[in-house]
């Protein structure tokens, strides 16, 4: 790899990413928040000043497939630290700060924040709004070289910095369509890296373009994205959600992320027509992009005529069943819906978000949300985890090796939605599965030798972790159940988790490229 010419493309996203981090610097403002407003804007120059001094020390020679990759891989690594500085300024330490970053920008949605952490800066915050603006500059200073824990003396994460609140959401919703794709959509032409930043980004084996042009396809589904955004914070603000919590919901929803403004999450707005809203909108962010650009721009079918959103929809529907008639909820067959049908597309879309306690949940219920966790959404959709479509033709691929077994001379071609898959999609979907399990094996190995002397990190706890970040779920089960964190987690855990959400935003690929040695070499 060229490292010199890889530079000029990581600097280039530093810098776009300097610009970003003015807006919830804004939010911060807006709401009186000068500490918030001090810790985005030094956030903000301290990444331009970065994205600067490496543009100087690269190159312009045209970039090829291995800087593609590397953007793509070390991209979100650096969106990740320079994302956490925020937290790290207002005084949370550094591996909780580049947990929750990485949280954020992967669309996990795990949190390490409690009723007891989430509050240290309303210290600051008082203090600074009642000081001239040098003292305040003073105090800002001080503040950013504090204890790296965050003072106690709040109840709740409901009260957080309304800047730093938007900073989580707007980064998952950032993250949500892809931090690279948004790269490729406002750059001039990248040639050969562009098409590989596409294909590394997009998720799912299907990456064909829906336009000639990489840099219009990125255009394309940013638009709808966007579109689809706008009208979920319509809706949610039509149905009595504060405006500031629209937002947020919606960048978390919409990006399957889960992070929300509230303690509860959605349970905290009691309204089944946010429910339902929400719940709408996860499960259409859970299906291809493509298709909702076909939709809009040409068939009208094109989400039902497709085979992976046709098995999604029935997983749905299927888990939903299984959890309400299994799942030991509480209320009547209505109740029951809202809440089965809610937490299977929060947990299948990868979103994360909750309207009860599913920790509580009988055995049958919470297996099937695990089994939900590994699954993921549609490739194309801004879920994570394993992709229904590869589920799908591993499926189908031990159908067709019966079917061999029975006519060993037969021909018989393995065909999705009545096209025949050729091997070179067929042979990396199948590989990807084999290797996110053994991944996930390996891992909650790991996590179970590291937290070995943790009573609370039970098998239960140590799996369901590391599913939630592989796949980029968020909650998971036991000490990291929906109304818990991964706050108490040994901070060696948290940073293997925090790979485990890289290596799955990335789809591991991707993320192994790294450690080739041919990689490396010019």
């Amino acid at each position: 790899m060229r490292i010199r010419v890889f530079l000029r493309l990581f600097a280039s996203l530093l810098k776009i990413l300097a610009v970003l981090l003015l807006i919830p610097g804004g939010v911060a403002a807006y709401y009186g928040e000068t500490g918030g407003v001090i810790a985005f804007a030094l956030t903000s120059l301290l990444t331009l000043a970065t994205g600067i001094i490496l543009g100087r020390l690269s190159t312009k020679e045209e970039p090829g497939l291995k800087e593609g990759f590397a953007l793509v891989s070390l991209g979100w690594l650096g969106a990740a630290f320079f994302g956490a500085l925020p937290y790290v300024f207002l005084g949370i330490g550094l591996i909780d700060g580049l947990f929750e970053s990485m949280s954020a920008f992967t669309t996990t949605g795990s949190s390490i924040l409690t009723e007891s952490n989430a509050q240290g800066y309303w210290i600051i915050n008082r203090a600074l709004a009642n000081s001239s603006l040098a003292h305040q500059l003073e105090l800002g200073v001080r503040s950013l070289t504090a204890n790296s824990t965050w003072l106690q003396i709040s109840s709740s994460p409901d009260k957080t910095y309304m800047g730093l609140l938007f900073w989580r959401s707007f980064a998952q919703w950032l993250g949500g369509m892809g931090i690279i794709l948004l790269f490729v959509a406002i750059l001039p032409r990248l040639g050969v890296a562009g098409r590989q930043l596409y294909r590394a980004e997009v998720p799912g084996p299907d990456k064909d373009a829906l336009t000639p042009r990489i840099k219009q396809t990125a255009r394309v589904l940013w638009v709808v994205y966007i579109l689809m955004t706008i009208a979920e914070i319509v809706l949610l603000y039509l149905a009595k959600m504060p405006l500031f919590d629209s937002f947020c919901n919606t960048f978390a929803s919409m990006a399957t992320g889960g992070f929300s403004p509230q303690a509860l999450s959605i349970a905290a707005y009691k309204s089944g027509i946010i429910d339902g809203i929400i719940t709408l909108f996860m499960f259409l962010a859970g299906a291809n992009f493509a298709l909702h650009y076909k939709m809009l721009a040409s068939d009208r079918k094109a989400l039902f005529k497709d085979a992976e959103f046709r098995f999604y929809s029935l997983i749905v529907v299927t888990a939903t069943i299984i959890i309400i008639l299994w799942g030991g909820l509480q209320g009547d067959i209505i109740r029951k819906i809202q809440l089965a049908g809610f937490q299977v597309v929060s947990v299948m879309t990868t979103t994360g978000f909750a309207t009860a306690d599913f920790d509580q949940w009988t055995a049958a219920a919470k297996f099937s949300l695990m089994l939900l966790m590994l699954i993921g959404a549609c490739a194309g959709s801004t879920g994570g985890a394993i992709k229904v479509v590869r589920i799908l033709l591993v499926l189908k691929s031990v159908y067709r090796e019966l079917l061999h077994s029975l006519h060993p001379k037969a021909v018989i071609p393995l065909k999705l939605g009545g096209v025949s898959v050729k091997d070179e999609v067929l042979r990396p979907s199948n590989i990807f599965v084999a290797t996110y399990i053994f991944i996930f094996a390996v891992a909650s190995l790991l996590l179970a030798i590291i937290c070995y002397d943790d009573p609370q990190m039970n098998i239960e706890s140590i799996l369901s972790a590391v599913a939630t970040t592989l796949g980029n779920t968020g909650p998971g089960f036991g000490s990291v159940g929906p109304m818990l964190s991964f706050a108490e987690i040994h901070p060696a855990g948290k940073m293997l988790l925090f790979f485990c959400m890289w290596i799955g935003r990335l789809e591991i690929v991707t993320a192994l490229m790294l450690l080739v040695p041919e990689f490396w070499k010019k």
